[in-house]
């Protein structure tokens, strides 16, 4: 049995990679691991007889022989399918665009550096001539819009460019974009980013000007790493952190290929500039409120 996997969190370049595997590997079973974007649910439920995924928790791990992995290379991201890591027989394949290096270990891989992985996958279908409908065209120019901005992230390439024309060609349907790719906030997240913004502070650390929030909320708020986005964007930071109180481990949050944010339970910007690419040479220590 094949299936494809991709990471939690999903979001529409990943969910348009799966798809876009599925049709490279006719017979693979499209999986999805939780959570995905709230944007992307609600897509899949809108056409759920036209994509059929599944879930981790479905499949019969013992029956897989090839795993076919796109937008990721870390086995930690693709959620519910640790038992599949030491299988012996299991044969992997990568398509993956953030040009990083990650613990699988594929006998082949596709690897470049791109705005969106959804342009590595079309060098595939096109070399192999797949059809692609006006549907799929659509799905597969929402995951390069947005994980290119809609073209304007200096991730992007020119071969990012080409092919948001040649899914064009192919009848994409620029509603469906304008529909999903920028959902509207909720009153809850509306209202969160609103004291957020009330109680902000920024500082500048090492050249870097950040900001540290630390909120009660309550309750659960959907898709909290679209809020601190929105927050970095007004408050013009390169990177936020968000700390609310609730168990919820570390949260990355991502932007243009790079992490500009965190959301955690408690202080944990030691581990952010750790992991920040905007770090440079900072003292944890002494980052305090």
């Amino acid at each position: 049995m094949e299936i494809v996997a991709t990471h939690k969190g999903t979001d529409f370049d990943a969910l348009a990679s799966v798809v876009a595997a599925h049709l490279l590997y006719p017979g693979s079973i499209c999986v999805l691991p939780e959570p995905q974007n709230p944007n992307v649910r609600s897509f899949i439920s809108l056409h759920k007889n036209l994509f059929n995924v599944s879930r981790p928790k479905d499949l019969d791990v013992n029956r897989v022989t090839r795993l076919i992995v796109v937008d990721t290379c870390s086995w930690s991201r693709l959620g519910g399918l640790n038992q599949l890591e030491n299988k012996k027989d299991l044969e992997i394949h990568l398509f993956d665009h953030h040009g990083n290096e990650g613990d699988l270990d594929p006998i082949w891989q596709c690897q470049d550096t791109v705005g969106a992985n959804i342009t590595l996958m079309l060098r595939h279908l096109r070399k192999r001539q797949n059809e692609i409908t006006p549907i799929h065209a659509s799905l597969f120019l929402a995951g390069l819009y947005e994980d290119t901005g809609n073209l304007t992230f200096p991730s992007t390439t020119a071969e990012d460019a080409h092919a948001a024309a040649f899914f064009l060609e192919r009848g994409a349907d620029l509603k469906i974009l304008t529909a999903f790719i920028s959902p509207a906030y909720s009153q809850k997240q509306k209202k969160l980013l609103f004291r957020m913004l009330q109680t902000a502070q920024r500082t500048k650390l090492n050249g870097r000007l950040v900001s540290i929030i630390q909120l009660q909320v309550d309750g659960h708020v959907e898709n909290l790493a679209l809020v601190v986005q929105m927050a970095r964007q007004v408050w013009n930071v390169e990177a936020a952190q968000l700390m609310v109180k609730h168990d919820i481990g570390r949260l990355p949050v991502v932007e243009d290929g790079q992490l500009v944010g965190i959301i955690t339970r408690s202080d944990a910007m030691g581990h952010f500039y750790g992991l920040c690419p905007l770090n440079g040479h900072l003292d944890p220590a002494g980052i305090r409120n």
